[in-house]
């Protein structure tokens, strides 16, 4: 029966196990259980520190970034040096063929046979990704370059629509911060000239796209759709928080400037009920610190000096500190769970039982002995 089981045993190897923590983590994005920045934050809650890679890998990583960067910009360069020189087909032609060899460079950096979900943020799959994001940015200038002069305000939207296409397939393809950099940047381009070919692009009507780009960002990252959640939230709420305060320009809209900054604040403060990130809170406390030292101002007409409007700026922040902290304390003790401060409170009463009967048996002279004990 032994032998068996030792044949058992020798049959039917345990599974390799990663060699450290970091190891796992790794693994786990590899397999795309985790996100890169979900695995880095738990290496900072447990203390694990990061393996080191090869250096051959960091310089292949940088010499592949600064090989798109490179070619993009000489591309650019050249035919702004030789822009009379060249026929407009040939320039369109040069930063066509641009375009498509930074997609096939991507291409041959991410490889084949990777499912969305193995995405790894892995050096090979980030040059892919900045090589992808750049070949976004390269698709809206060749399309603006091969409008006719004059480009006009909805040609140039349709150029940074171009762009924004080629940079949203790419990070569903291949998801990768700098290809949302590019999408959230080619979004705003293209927003902005669509809102100046339909109306004057005034800081009231910029402020309003910006801010529904930065909106349109939040809900984004907040429904898990992104899939670097912070990074897109971040992005999102920053946006938001300059669209609110870009009708500031106008003094008939400063009211509406810092009132719709301190919704935003007040909202982010209670979006931090259930999203516990210290971006939102942050984005919070900023966005409230900002609006009412500006409400002050403009309500008094400037009347209160610059030192008072600093004072009023540090008390808010101090105020806004404090609820934010309070918000955390909160939301700390909702996150326990019920079942553990019913372990807790078992656990302490029956210490206080244990500690009940030895004290009674000191005093009556008698001992307990665990089941079965010898007395």
């Amino acid at each position: 029966m032994l032998s068996d089981m030792n044949a058992q045993r020798v049959s039917h190897p345990a599974w390799p196990r990663p060699r450290t923590q970091d190891h796992a983590l790794t693994s786990l994005v590899e397999r795309g259980v985790l996100s890169a920045e979900q695995a880095d934050i738990v290496r900072r809650e447990l203390g694990i520190t990061a393996h080191a890679g090869p250096t051959r890998g960091f310089i292949a990583e940088i010499a592949g970034y600064l090989g798109g960067a490179l070619v993009l910009t000489g591309a650019i360069v050249l035919v702004a040096s030789s822009w009379e020189r060249l026929t407009e087909t040939a320039r369109t032609s040069l930063l066509a063929l641009v375009t498509v060899a930074l997609l096939a460079a991507g291409a041959v950096a991410a490889g084949r046979g990777h499912a969305r979900e193995s995405r790894a943020a892995t050096a090979r799959l980030r040059v892919a990704s900045v090589l992808f994001a750049l070949a976004a940015v390269s698709t809206a200038i060749t399309v603006g370059i091969a409008l006719p002069d004059p480009v006009t305000e909805a040609e140039l939207a349709l150029a940074g629509g171009a762009g924004l296409l080629v940079a949203v397939v790419s990070y569903i393809v291949l998801p990768g911060v700098s290809g949302l950099l590019a999408a959230t940047g080619l979004l705003l381009f293209t927003v902005l000239t669509t809102v100046g070919a339909n109306t004057d692009l005034t800081p009231l009507a910029g402020g309003i796209g910006v801010f529904a780009c930065g909106a349109l960002l939040t809900g984004l990252a907040l429904s898990g759709l992104l899939r670097h959640r912070l990074t897109g939230l971040g992005l999102g709420l920053v946006i938001m928080l300059y669209g609110a305060q870009t009708p500031m320009g106008e003094h008939d809209w400063q009211p509406l400037a810092y009132v719709a900054t301190f919704v935003l604040g007040i909202g982010c403060l209670v979006l931090y009920r259930w999203v516990r990130t210290w971006v939102v809170l942050v984005a919070g406390v900023v966005a409230v610190s900002v609006a009412a030292p500006e409400a002050v101002w403009d309500l008094t007409d400037g009347a209160v000096g610059g030192a008072a409007v600093l004072l009023i700026a540090g008390a808010v922040l101090l105020i806004a500190s404090a609820i934010g902290f309070r918000l955390h304390r909160r939301t700390g003790e909702l996150a326990t769970p019920e079942g553990a401060t019913r372990a807790q409170e078992g656990a302490t009463r029956g210490s206080g039982v244990h500690a009940d009967a030895g004290a009674s048996g000191a005093e009556t002279g008698t001992e307990t002995h665990p089941p079965g004990g010898s007395s």
